[in-house]
């Protein structure tokens, strides 16, 4: 797509050129504009927009959010239940390359000779191009784990599957698989460690994720490692074994100091995803089973009480919440789930079931990209499910999210001992608000094991039951799916911009290009 806009645009400057008779230098010259954009500034803007667009109500709210049962739509069910948009999946693909773009410019800007003393006046130019890395693989990797074989982009690769971003010689780019992806990847993060002098700044001024910390980068692309090789455990678990063990040498995340947040501002224009989606509309609430594994009516952890962080008790208006009004409750019986992909939902008043907290719903809530929680549990699980880095998971995600700390004590001391449920389920719990990882952990292992199924019924809380006029209902999920889907459907753009390569990788499907096809790591 921006192939075919960069292309229009070189005609139509043609054009106008000819069309004017100017001189074309005085054309050029614009004296109240830098010819050059400085990479920070370029910097500022990708990470926004890629997280803007990532973690909408569209890209997010209605698709890895309600399918990972953490919230739900209380006006339409279809979504829900497995038929998204496909705006969505479009918009997933088409804005990652958009932002991919910009990454590769900073690289371009701080390896030509002409531009790289220039962008040193607003950070180290080798620190500059390693976030810039980081940033790519971290924005693959999630487009990967979306639809499988992509068109990709890795600097300084001579490979010739990856020509995704080469705008200037290659217009209908080869999808490169999966599995070399992830080689990549890992390579690239690596590389991008080792490539970071820690005792200067990434940037001066323009990083809202680390606000220029080399040190912080570096443990970002350490621990990112981490989430990747741990992926493919189950297809290659000598290189998962050897990546986690060189990551951790060279330095990962060792507490919440070390999150990885994309902070937003308090005005409406530059706040967060979900603010912004709250500001005319009530679409979203949180999510029955989720809910009840919080106050402990199913699974094994008991009462948790980061639900009283995470959703507001059902008597809160979303006025309240917005306004941060709202008497704050710790009587778990204050808090009920709205009915999961449930078709009359919609006949149930607000005040059956609980929407997100102002913990969330608030124009600077940060969106998080990676935090220590999530580094805990993937250590946990490397060394054979370790029952204190369990625990430490346990303790940073109820420190994030503000609970107190003797609330934190007593429910790490009643945690049932480290195994693979109690652990992934947690990792589950910590993952909330970050929903596509959460996606992408439920089909490498099958955890959390406490998600509605398609075709189990439901039974309504009285609350209800009574508005709703039913009892009972049956989870029905869309295109004959038994389980969640294990990847999105490359975009029908595709068919017409880059044809022939993506009905060559649709080949590599187990199934073709349907929401059942499985990635290469997905053989739980």
């Amino acid at each position: 797509m921006k192939n075919i806009i960069a292309i229009f645009a070189i005609i139509t400057n043609i054009l106008f050129f000819i069309s004017c008779g100017e001189d074309l230098e005085d054309i050029n010259e614009n004296p109240n504009s830098p010819e050059i954009v400085l990479s920070n500034t370029i910097f500022n803007s990708a990470t926004k927009e890629y997280v803007d667009d990532t973690r909408n109500s569209f890209s997010s709210g209605r698709l890895s959010l309600p399918w990972m049962q953490y919230w739900g739509q209380n006006a339409y069910a279809d979504e829900d239940r497995f038929i998204y948009r496909e705006g969505t999946a479009e918009g997933l693909y088409t804005n990652t390359y958009l932002v991919a773009t910009d990454f590769k410019s900073i690289i371009d800007l701080n390896t030509n000779p002409e531009t790289r003393e220039q962008m040193s006046a607003v950070g180290n130019n080798d620190n500059q191009i390693a976030a810039s890395r980081i940033m790519l693989s971290y924005i693959f990797h999630k487009l990967t784990d979306f639809f499988g074989d992509v068109p990709y982009y890795s600097f300084g690769s001579d490979d010739p599957d990856f020509q995704a971003l080469d705008i200037d010689n290659v217009l209908s780019p080869v999808f490169a698989s999966q599995e070399k992806i992830y080689m990549d990847i890992l390579k690239e993060l690596r590389e991008a460690s080792d490539m970071i002098n820690t005792s200067e700044p990434v940037f001066t001024s323009g990083d809202n994720i680390f606000n220029g910390d080399a040190v912080k980068w570096k443990k970002f692309a350490n621990s990112l490692i981490l989430r990747v090789a741990n992926r493919i455990r189950g297809v290659d678990p000598s290189t998962t074994n050897n990546e986690i063990a060189t990551a951790v040498a060279a330095g990962v995340f060792t507490s919440n100091m070390d999150n990885a947040i994309q902070q937003y501002e308090s005005a409406d224009a530059t706040a967060s995803p979900y603010w912004r989606a709250f500001i005319n509309r009530t679409d979203f609430s949180v999510v029955a089973p989720f809910v009840n594994l919080l106050k402990g009516d199913i699974g094994n952890f008991g009462p948790d009480p980061r639900l009283f962080e995470m959703a507001a008790p059902a008597s809160a208006s979303i006025t309240s919440i917005k306004e941060n009004s709202y008497t704050r409750s710790e009587n778990y019986d204050d808090y009920e789930g709205i009915p999961y992909a449930f078709r009359l939902a919609n006949l149930l008043p607000f005040t059956t079931y609980s929407f997100p907290s102002s913990t969330i719903i608030k124009p600077d809530y940060g969106e998080v990209l990676m935090e220590y929680a999530e580094v805990a549990f993937i250590l946990s699980e490397h060394n054979g499910w370790d029952q204190a880095l369990y625990e430490d998971g346990v303790r940073a995600s109820m420190e994030r999210w503000g609970v107190a700390e003797t609330n934190i004590e007593s429910f790490v001391n009643n945690l049932p001992s480290a195994s693979q449920e109690t652990v992934l389920n947690q990792k589950y719990v910590a993952l909330y608000m970050q929903p596509h990882e959460s996606w992408a952990e439920y089909r490498r292992t099958g955890f959390p094991n406490i998600l509605i199924k398609p075709n189990e019924e439901t039974v309504l809380p009285a609350s209800q039951a009574g508005p709703a006029g039913v009892t009972t209902y049956i989870f029905e999920a869309g295109e004959g799916l038994t389980d969640l889907p294990t990847r999105l459907r490359y975009p029908l753009i595709l068919q017409t911009l880059n044809g022939a390569n993506r009905a060559a990788a649709v080949t590599n499907l187990s199934d073709g290009d349907v929401l059942t096809s499985k990635l290469f790591w997905d053989v739980d």
